[in-house]
């Protein structure tokens, strides 16, 4: 039940005002906010921060290295003092006192840079993102603020990207092997969605959930692709024991928060091992072979047509996930992955210019049909969530 419906059944004379009154008081309803406003304010945060590092950057000589500092630190106190005033204040302005927080998170990291330029410090860019989200990691918990968590979930994302580039990193990889290490990060962050269902900052599970999941898909559907990984990997030793223990986060966490899913007992079990083995396959594409050992042709490799046919599986059992928990989202997420997939697969499987141009020609009419049925199978799932939603609100 939702306060948009309450307010509906109002406008249709069904309740009158105490009547509303009432039942939102009981349900603890909140009206609905304005994703509009959600959106513009977010966008004009990032707007502003830009501008400010351009105007700055733009009569850079000729500001004193003291001013510099000190109006850096300003605006970023500003932007927090600000936005924490308009969201006890003035309720009414909720969602922009989240856009001034989110603006003073990142004009923190403005400020490490601009210091870090004007005292010629440490060039290891990992560190300045290290210390970023360090300084920012506390204020999803003290503010409650869902867009502070996704900024210090993206700046822990960001900081592990540099690291692993890093030449004198200690979990350095190569860089086709850094997609394995990405997807485990966001099996880390479903793990973590998972935990949060059952603490008091469950607002913040869905997002981080479908923050994961598609970081997850995205870095593991390269893997289907003819030839990807196919080199031999020369990474040293610290290199070798970080994806295992990334692995072991993400396996842990999905095994703590597994309880907390909308799921039967033997589902939530489906799903935590799929997830578990998710992790194990992505390990073990490091450690395996990359030598192509044979293929239908000159590059799709059995890692690839493992990987194929592991993300189709996983894909499948996501949907029905999404159908159980009345996730449109993993729904639409699983049947575009499959989507994706199969043309990999196809283009795997038919690589050459001669052949693949053949089978286009031939195989044209049928993948037309299928995506139609695709289409199809999905508005009817679509139709499945919204029929199970209504039967939950009725009841």
């Amino acid at each position: 039940m939702k306060f948009a419906e309450i307010q509906k059944l109002r406008d249709l004379g069904f309740v009158n005002a105490e009547q509303q009154q009432r039942i939102i008081a009981h349900f603890n309803l909140k009206e609905d906010s304005n994703r509009f406003l959600v959106i513009i304010s977010m966008v004009g945060a990032v707007l502003v921060a830009a501008g400010i590092v351009l105007l700055i950057a733009a009569n850079w000589e000729e500001i004193p290295r003291g001013v510099k500092i000190a109006v850096g630190l300003l605006l970023m106190l500003c932007a927090h003092t600000t936005g924490g005033w308009l969201r006890q204040a003035r309720q009414d302005y909720q969602k922009t006192g989240e856009a001034l927080h989110l603006l003073g998170s990142l004009l923190f990291l403005g400020n490490i840079a601009l210091v870090g330029q004007i005292y010629q410090l440490s060039t290891r860019p990992p560190n300045a993102f290290l210390l970023w989200w360090a300084g920012i990691a506390a204020l999803p918990w003290l503010l409650r603020s869902k867009a502070q968590h996704v900024l210090a979930l993206l700046a822990l994302g960001i900081w592990f990207g540099f690291e692993v580039n890093q030449a004198d990193s200690l979990i350095r990889l190569r860089d086709e092997c850094q997609v394995l290490a990405y997807s485990l990060l966001g099996l880390v962050y479903v793990g973590l969605g998972y935990v949060l269902r059952a603490t008091t900052f469950a607002t913040f599970a869905k997002v981080t959930e479908r923050l994961g999941l598609v970081t997850f898909l995205v870095f593991a559907y390269p893997l289907t692709w003819q030839g990807f990984l196919n080199a031999y990997n020369d990474a040293g030793t610290g290199s070798n024991l970080i994806l295992p223990a990334l692995a072991l986060v993400a396996v842990s966490l999905v095994a703590f928060g597994a309880r907390t899913l909308g799921l039967d007992r033997q589902w939530r079990w489906t799903w935590g091992l799929t997830l578990g083995a998710a992790a194990g396959l992505l390990v073990l594409a490091f450690f395996a072979p990359h030598e192509r050992v044979w293929g239908w042709h000159n590059h799709f490799t059995p890692t690839n047509a493992f990987a194929a046919v592991a993300l189709f599986v996983f894909c499948l059992l996501l949907i029905q996930v999404g159908l159980q928990e009345r996730s449109s989202f993993l729904v639409n997420l699983g049947i575009v992955f499959i989507a994706l997939d199969m043309i990999a697969a196809y283009i795997g499987l038919f690589g050459t210019m001669a052949r693949t141009g053949l089978m286009f020609v031939v195989s044209g009419v049928f993948l037309i049909g299928f995506g139609l049925y695709l289409e199809k199978k999905r508005r009817g799932l679509m139709q499945q969530i919204k029929t199970a939603k209504a039967g939950g609100r009725l009841s």
